[in-house]
């Protein structure tokens, strides 16, 4: 049998446009999420809304109830807690082999945008703070140049991006989010494989600590509050 090959195509647009959504909160914690609305949203037929929110489901972002139908699930502690043990076992193994491969062109290009972005980080903008957590993180991943660990890094810091957007992130959380790259990268530059390693391992656990309190009194997990977007 062959395979639709144009079908196959908008299922996997179907997928990212929808991911793409839950991400950036347009569909938010327990909202119900229904075929025929999300095939009007996005312009195409059922079928690959179908297969999109099978892949959703078996990703852990939706949940499908026979009460209330299909709906954006909540992230427990328990799933937060096995994250970032997953997440520091394998960033403090790429930021440790990135300290010795790394290029001097790229440390020096890192440095200068940090200081562009620190002047914004200062003035609040948090938006400017994940941007730079990005690409500090991206530059770790390519000098390790390790691509299995990178890949599943990659779809880890999916949820990670997620939780900051629901969670309510303070200023000082963002700064000293900011502070912990700051260690990160000056043992990069020290080329401090052992240091780089354990600030890695710090900047991920305070994070992940930091989300752990905010939502210990939750009833079930982290759920939207609103936009604001912190560290991780």
């Amino acid at each position: 049998m062959l395979v639709d090959i144009d079908q196959v195509s908008v299922a996997s647009a179907t997928y990212r446009e929808l991911k793409r959504r839950i991400l950036n909160l347009q569909y938010r914690v327990g909202e119900r999420l229904s075929e025929t609305r999300l095939a009007e949203d996005l312009g195409v037929a059922r079928s690959p809304i179908r297969s999109a929110l099978a892949r959703l489901k078996s990703e852990g972002w939706i949940e499908v109830s026979p009460q209330s139908g299909t709906f954006i699930r909540p992230m427990t502690l328990k799933e937060i807690r096995e994250i970032t043990d997953l997440r520091t076992m394998l960033e403090m193994r790429l930021a440790r082999d990135a300290a010795t491969r790394m290029s001097d062109e790229t440390l020096a290009a890192l440095r200068a945008e940090f200081a562009v972005y620190g002047a914004l980080i200062a003035a609040g903008d948090a938006e400017a703070f994940i941007a730079i957590d990005n690409r500090l993180h991206a530059e770790i991943y390519d000098a390790a140049d390790n691509r299995l660990i990178r890949q599943i890094l990659l779809d880890l810091r999916d949820k990670v991006q997620w939780i900051r957007r629901v969670c309510a992130v303070s200023l000082e959380r963002v700064q000293d989010g900011f502070a912990e790259l700051e260690q990160i990268l000056a043992a990069l530059e020290r080329r401090d494989a052992r240091g780089a390693a354990q600030a890695m391992h710090d900047h991920v656990e305070h994070a992940a600590a930091f989300y752990q309190l905010l939502e210990e009194t939750a009833s079930g997990g982290v759920r939207a509050k609103t936009t604001g977007s912190g560290g991780a």
